[in-house]
């Protein structure tokens, strides 16, 4: 029960903050709990899914808070903070304008995946649709790294 415990919030730290700006990676982390086989790997699909769609929502968040003050001093503190040019807000919304919600498809992708769901919230784009549209890719996601694990895992077993 601990050792389930401690999996699987090991998992869900690693898959939050890989949704995150942070840098890293929850690939990696996913497959080798699965290998180790010290969690129901349906609980640690679960949380991993979860985990990162509310980190990929966390980044949202921080769009909305840019966009809410993209002209007032609050916006550009945090758009120094993550060192965003001014006219990166401009573009956000001209890139959520023009291809909208199948904009949030590339979510799943690593390294232009976790700015995505930023800029989403730069757009004004709503919560809903947002975190419906990253769930379900970032659970597709999960669920390939997890068929491509089995097939490597039983290869070596």
């Amino acid at each position: 029960m601990v050792a389930d415990l401690a999996t699987l919030t090991t998992m869900a730290l690693a898959a939050f903050s890989a949704a995150t700006l942070l840098p890293g990676g929850s690939e990696a982390v996913f497959v080798a709990l699965l290998a180790a086989g010290t969690a129901d790997p349906w609980a640690l699909f679960v949380v991993a899914a979860l985990a990162n769609t509310a980190g990929g929502m966390t980044s949202w968040w921080i769009g909305t808070q840019i966009a809410r003050g993209a002209d007032s001093e609050r916006g550009h503190a945090w758009m120094r903070r993550f060192r965003l040019p001014p006219e990166s807000f401009a573009r956000a919304t001209r890139l959520f304008t023009r291809w909208g919600w199948a904009t949030l498809l590339l979510c799943w992708m690593p390294v232009i995946g976790d700015p995505v769901t930023l800029v989403a919230g730069m757009a004004r784009y709503p919560a809903l649709p947002t975190v419906l549209i990253t769930g379900f890719a970032r659970t597709l996601r999960y669920a390939a790294v997890w068929a491509a694990a089995a097939g490597v895992i039983a290869w070596w077993g």
